[in-house]
């Protein structure tokens, strides 16, 4: 008996922990972008990003020659499509461990059509390339919350199936007493 219960409650916290463990795994998309002579590999966190909320990136530039990424930059901004009313948004990039790396993060206020910008410059030239995005509107409840609601009838039906269990051997032990 005791063991049942500890077999539920070890499914009620995995049934708790999956959501966060699923937000935490890693890029949900990346495109490759090419600008002149560099590549650019860019790591999407969240697909699609959300008004208000932090949108995180990485980026990885390499380049034909290892010679053009000494003295490499990149910037990165947010730029609304035509029709969508807001100002352009500049985000905060900077260095990664790796070569040619970078980590950046922004936010856009609006929800719409949005161009993400990047500016790469070093030994072969300055070049621009844009990544097209489409912002959506803020989620009612958390995502976490969500999943928790969503998966709540497996833990009752499992509750259920425990107690119905330990019922039907009450009930095996009276029909047959030893």
């Amino acid at each position: 008996m005791r063991r049942w219960w500890l077999v539920g409650l070890l499914a009620c916290g995995a049934l708790c922990l999956s959501p966060i463990t699923a937000a935490a795994q890693g890029p949900v998309r990346s495109e490759t972008l090419y600008a002149g002579a560099y590549t650019l590999r860019i790591d999407l966190y969240s697909d699609p990003p959300f008004t208000g909320r932090r949108y995180t990136f990485d980026v990885l530039v390499s380049a034909t020659t290892p010679a053009d990424l000494h003295g490499l930059t990149l910037a990165a901004s947010a730029v609304p499509e035509t029709g969508v009313n807001a100002t352009p948004v500049r985000a905060s990039v900077s260095p990664a461990r790796q070569a040619g790396g970078f980590q950046g993060y922004v936010t856009m206020g609006v929800r719409g059509g949005w161009l993400l910008r990047f500016t790469v410059g070093g030994a072969a030239g300055i070049n621009t390339v844009t990544l097209p995005l489409r912002v959506a509107a803020p989620t009612a409840i958390p995502i976490s919350l969500a999943w928790l609601i969503g998966l709540s009838p497996l833990i009752a039906l499992t509750a259920f199936g425990i107690s119905q269990r330990s019922y039907l051997a009450r009930l095996q032990r009276a029909a047959f007493p030893v």
